[in-house]
Parts: structure tokens; sequence; C-alpha cells
């Protein structure tokens, strides 16, 4: 079995089209990859790039629309996150316990508070957001999350992959 392929990537700030343009163009000449995975501020900063990524959540036929391979992201906060996850959340697929994310729609899955899961044979684990000292749902980790990560990082066993963004 040939080793998995993953890309990643930084702050995306909303900007899908050019983030998968890219995607496209690098799968073509040295792919094809398995996965990728967004470490920073994934939604829009601001308004105008709303359109464009709502595009992509909504799904809509064909074109610009399609996400090209599984995605996965911690940077949960910026414009419209709210609206978008807390939809994921009552989405009655993502209900239960869930590591490896709520998927938010074809090919997109954000990875939620901490947690650890297997992708592809490799071992991910991630701490999503920023802490919260009030409670705060989107955007942050709470104090459990932060256990919850301890409790893993003393299981046996190796982690291929540790995903975070701290702001």
């Amino acid at each position: 079995m040939s080793p998995p392929r993953i890309l990643l990537c930084g702050d995306v700030l909303g900007r899908l089209n050019q983030l998968f343009k890219r995607v496209q163009s690098v799968n073509k000449s040295a792919g094809p990859f398995d996965a990728l995975f967004c470490v920073g501020q994934f939604f829009p900063d601001s308004a105008e790039q709303l359109e464009e990524f709502m595009g992509y959540v909504e799904g809509g036929g064909g074109g610009h629309s399609q996400i090209p391979l599984p995605t996965y992201f911690i940077g949960d906060y910026g414009v419209a996150a709210p609206k978008v996850l807390s939809t994921a959340s009552r989405n009655s697929a993502n209900l239960g316990f869930k590591m490896d994310g709520f998927k938010i729609c074809d090919n997109l899955f954000w990875l939620r508070g901490s947690g650890k899961f297997t992708l592809h044979g490799l071992s991910v684990v991630y701490l999503s957001g920023r802490q919260s000292s009030n409670g705060q749902h989107f955007g942050t980790y709470s104090q459990d999350d932060a256990d919850a990560l301890r409790a893993l990082a003393e299981e046996p066993g190796v982690v291929d992959l540790f995903l975070t963004y701290p702001r």
C-alpha cells in the first residue's frame, strides 16, 4: 500500500475559488492527493467574499462549486462561521460524537474542538480554534477540549499529523 498524499494550507479566508484552482493544478502536476487540511482562518473575513464561499457550501451544480478532494479545516471563525457551523451541527448525520469532522457539504469537514482520527492510515490529532474563557461556541476550544487532547497524548501510538492554529 502506498503512503497517503496529503496537502496542507494556512489561511484560506474564504477564497475557495483560488484555493481549489491551486489544488487542482497541484493535483494534476504532482497528484493525486488523498486529502487537504486547512489550518488557518477558513471562513471569509469580510462579507464581500461570502457569495463565493457560500457557492461551495450550498453546493450548486457544476463548475467551481465542487470541492475536488476531501477537505478538513480547523479555522472555525470569520464571517458566516456561526451560521454555517450551527447548521452543520444540527444536521442529523452529524449528531453524536464525531472525531473525524462534521460534514459541511460534499468533501468538506469541520474538525471541531479537539480529537484524533485515522485517515488513509495516518493518525491525525487536532485542536481547533482559540481558547475560550466564556464558553463561546464557534472559533474556540474549551478546557474540556484541551483535557481531551492531553488524554489522547497519553495513549500509545504515533501521531502523524498534529493540526492547530493559535491566534
